[in-house]
């Protein structure tokens, strides 16, 4: 061999050996993650709590301006397994401009008010709580976190204690998010990371005896623990500070593998920006300035449970990693293509490459996700794309004691957007339910109306029904051309509500919270009908009273008659299916008389719901085509009516582009 064919070929070996080095790196990250995977995977599932319990517990719940979702919480808390004289439920208003002191006071739980505006955030308000908890006359054994949007699972706190019990002085729930089937991918696919990294990581590591971390929701603390090491992190990560401190403190951080907690994701996109920005721009301001703290502890005191904290904190978020080597592949292979690398150099990322899928499908597994997380997953690909101008944005800089109220998927306050005049509420199937949900007992009637393009064509012609529906507390987007209106206004319509997927989901949602209904309407004893198979699929719920009036106009019907019905039931939900507008008018004609709190008009959701009728295959919907499924089912009566909406959907579009034009922006409203 040649002098420059020997130069050429080291020069080679050591580009090859620089371009395996990185590969190396995240090669051993994925396998530090398969590895949990796996383990995970292995073993027998945790058996359910069976001891008794014997510590007295406070629940501390910081909440900002959660007037729509801290009763909620406070109803999962004080429905727990554990016993009631051993806890308390203690909600701190913090620095609130809403009901929310007031409404967590009427769910049943004690409030701290905090009135500190120069010093907001969660980790300043926990402190504020924990200080004079720990200094009171009945301190607690223990102290308990979970967020106001929280749902608790009925054995968090058994499950919780029972490993204070067993001597561990800082435990951490399983916290996931909240989905069911109407969840969009994207929550699908934000529910599917939070497995894997809660449950699947957390699970893992406990199984090879490692500990936790602590994720914000969830956390249980002994009094001695608070004591000791009183909350002193008040970034925007907050737990992640604080379990890095307790750590180098040499206090272990344990996963409660049979202790549930769930919460909404974000409801829009740009709350996901912001939300992920704070997690992971705070996640590497901590590697940055604590990661060789954590490292140089370890050596000096020889602990290899501080290196394995130091090897967890290090491992790049998921999303990351993954185009960081899908990039790092493509980059080698080229290389090698060249003749400027060794093929060997590409080992490391194949390595990286393998493992790292298959800690998404083994732990994916292991966590049991719903088939609904699989598909979304399937999605992947477009999502690390959007969160690659993300990570982008950090490098621009980040501040780390940045605190931003997390975007829920159910708040306050609704974007509300005009369609031709109509008020459409832009708000999820979350969002709309938290609203009926906060409207019980709030002392004035909350009118509900889903608004489909029919409805938007007949309050043209119609002065009164467009009246109604400016008043009324929620108009939903029953209709795909309602929704495909609002997004040409530029408003992130979340997509349809339909009233045939609200009442079920509303009606799932009460169940067990006292909630009473009343059903009004139909024919042939579709209502009584409806009223017993609701009481089938949820039993918690009341079924307070079911009416079918005679046919007749509105103002000829017996009124009285049914209005003493009403309020004979003591109901607190009122579904009217008269049909369009009839039963819209109906409510707001009595809207003075009426005893209920919500009265929502229903079409034909009974018969639906007691099974005279079926609505179109999941795919139609999902496709905006139900109405083509109608159309076949009933032609005659429905020909005519869709084709004055189509000619009427021209000049309605035509307006909403001009309006586009002229304001492109919605009204916030309360």
């Amino acid at each position: 061999m040649g002098r420059p064919q020997l130069q050429g070929s080291i020069l080679t070996g050591v580009l090859g050996a620089l371009l395996a080095l990185p590969g190396v790196v995240f090669a051993g990250f994925g396998l530090y993650l398969l590895i949990l995977a796996l383990a995970s995977a292995s073993g027998r599932r945790e058996q359910p709590v069976v001891a008794a319990p014997a510590n007295r517990l406070v629940v501390i719940v910081p909440a900002h301006n959660e007037e729509q979702l801290v009763a909620r919480c406070v109803t999962s808390l004080l429905a727990q397994s554990y016993p009631r004289a051993l806890y308390r439920v203690v909600v701190i208003a913090d620095n609130c401009s809403d009901g929310t002191g007031s409404i967590a006071a009427a769910a049943g739980a004690e409030v701290m008010v905090r009135s500190e505006a120069d010093a907001l955030g969660k980790g300043r308000a926990l402190r504020w709580a924990t200080d004079q908890l720990l200094a009171a006359p009945d301190r607690p054994d223990a102290v308990v976190v979970v967020d106001a949007d929280s749902v608790a699972d009925p054995n968090l706190l058994s499950a919780l204690e029972a490993e204070l019990g067993r001597g561990h002085s800082v435990v951490q729930a399983d916290y996931s998010v909240l989905t069911d089937e109407l969840s969009s991918p994207r929550t699908q696919l934000v529910a599917a990371g939070f497995l894997l990294f809660h449950r699947v990581r957390f699970s893992g590591r406990a199984r090879l005896g490692m500990s936790a971390n602590l994720v914000g929701n969830g956390m249980l603390f002994s009094r001695a623990a608070l004591e000791a090491h009183p909350w002193s992190a008040f970034s925007g990560v907050e737990d992640l500070q604080y379990s890095i401190e307790l750590r180098l403190a040499g206090v272990g951080l344990r996963f409660a593998p049979q202790a549930f907690v769930s919460g909404p994701g974000p409801a829009t996109r740009a709350g996901e920006v912001r939300q992920r920005l704070r997690w992971e721009g705070g996640r590497f301001h901590v590697v940055k300035t604590r990661l060789w703290v954590i490292v140089r502890t370890a050596i000096a005191r020889r602990d290899p449970q501080l290196l394995d904290a130091a090897l967890d904190l290090a491992t790049p978020p998921l999303g990351l990693l993954s185009m960081a080597t899908g990039a790092g592949l493509v980059v080698v292979a080229a290389a090698a293509a060249l003749g400027l690398a060794p093929i060997w150099a590409l080992i490391p990322w194949l390595v990286a490459l393998t493992a790292i899928p298959a800690f998404v499908l083994i732990g994916l597994r292991a966590a049991r996700a719903p088939r609904s997380m699989w598909t979304a997953v399937a999605r992947a690909p477009f999502y690390l794309a959007w969160k690659l101008a993300r990570y982008a944005s950090l490098v621009s800089g980040f501040d780390p004691n940045r605190w931003d109220r997390s975007d829920r998927s159910n708040t306050s306050a609704s974007r509300r957007v005009e369609i031709a005049g109509v008020p459409i509420d832009a708000v999820d199937m979350r969002a709309a339910i938290a609203r009926v949900r906060g409207a019980i007992g709030a002392g004035r009637l909350f009118q509900v109306s889903t608004i489909n393009l029919d409805f938007v064509v007949r309050a043209q012609t119609d002065p009164d029904v467009m009246r109604i529906f400016r008043r009324t507390g929620m108009n939903l987007a029953d209709g795909s051309p309602v929704v495909w209106l609002g997004r040409l206004l530029g408003v992130e319509m979340p997509g349809r509500v339909a009233g045939a997927d609200f009442v079920p989901a509303m009606i799932r949602d009460l169940a067990g919270s006292g909630a009473r209904l009343f059903l009004l309407g139909g024919e042939g004893g579709v209502a009584a009908a409806a009223g017993e198979r609701l009481g089938q699929l949820y039993p918690g719920i009341v079924i307070a009273g079911t009416y079918e009036p005679p046919r007749a106009a509105v103002e000829d019907m017996n009124n009285a008659e049914i209005l003493a019905r009403i309020a004979e039931a003591k109901a607190d939900v009122l579904l009217v299916a008269l049909g369009h507008p009839k039963q819209e008018r109906w409510i707001d004609r009595h809207r003075d008389q009426l005893s209920v709190s919500v009265a929502i008009g229903v079409g034909c959701v009974l018969d639906l719901i007691a099974g005279r009728s079926r609505r179109a295959p999941r795919w139609m919907q999902i496709a905006g085509l139900e109405w083509l499924y109608r159309l076949a089912q009933e032609p005659h009566r429905l020909v005519r009516r869709y084709l004055t909406d189509a000619v009427w959907l021209v000049p309605i579009a035509a307006g909403v582009v001009r309006s586009r034009l002229a304001a492109p922006r919605a009204v916030d409203t309360a």
